[in-house]
């Protein structure tokens, strides 16, 4: 199911009660996320909210049961994401450094290689890895050259890694930041 991606304050929200939403805000800061985090699912859920933090530390819900979130922040910006599956988020800054290539695997190296930005395309690829990597668990265990994206078009991809699940993944460029969400295929 397509993400629906807000912006906006939460009362201008429109939501159909099923798609995940991504609600993109001002940051205010590692460790300050929560009460954002409570009001959008809140919103969405129609009810009080209690979070709590896995075993891996990553921010999980509580209650009511049956939702799932997605945190992450960089630059001024972060995504808040809320759904009804699994799903993980991941943003990043669009810099001129040049692409990790160790970070690939050969086909996407070959992919890049052929790329008109190169290090534009390795970021949109980063934040998909990044994103499947949270899906998945702790993503700080998991080397990034294990996870296989294939870009669709220019929102849409997909990661693997061998033993897993494969995911969906859509991206958006706001020209200042890259954007992935992912979930479950």
């Amino acid at each position: 199911m397509i993400p629906l991606r807000h912006d906006g304050p939460l009362d201008r929200l429109e939501w159909d009660g099923q798609a995940p939403v991504i609600w993109r805000r001002a940051d205010p800061g590692r460790g300050k996320r929560a009460p954002l985090v409570e009001a959008l699912l809140s919103r969405l859920a129609g009810g009080p909210v209690r979070l709590a933090r896995s075993a891996a530390g990553q921010p999980q819900v509580a209650a009511p049961q049956g939702w799932y979130i997605g945190l992450a922040g960089r630059g001024e910006a972060c995504l808040i994401a809320a759904a009804r599956q699994p799903i993980a988020v991941d943003r990043e800054i669009i810099d001129s450094a040049p692409p990790l290539w160790d970070m690939l695997t050969p086909a996407e190296a070959c992919a890049l290689r052929d790329a008109t930005d190169p290090s534009r395309q390795w970021l949109r690829r980063w934040t998909i890895k990044e994103a499947y990597a949270k899906l998945i668990g702790d993503p700080r265990h998991i080397a990034a050259e294990t996870i296989e994206t294939r870009l669709i078009e220019d929102r849409q991809a997909t990661a693997h890694r061998h033993g897993e699940r494969d995911a969906h993944c859509w991206t958006r460029d706001d020209g200042g930041a890259i954007e992935t969400v992912a979930s479950w295929a």
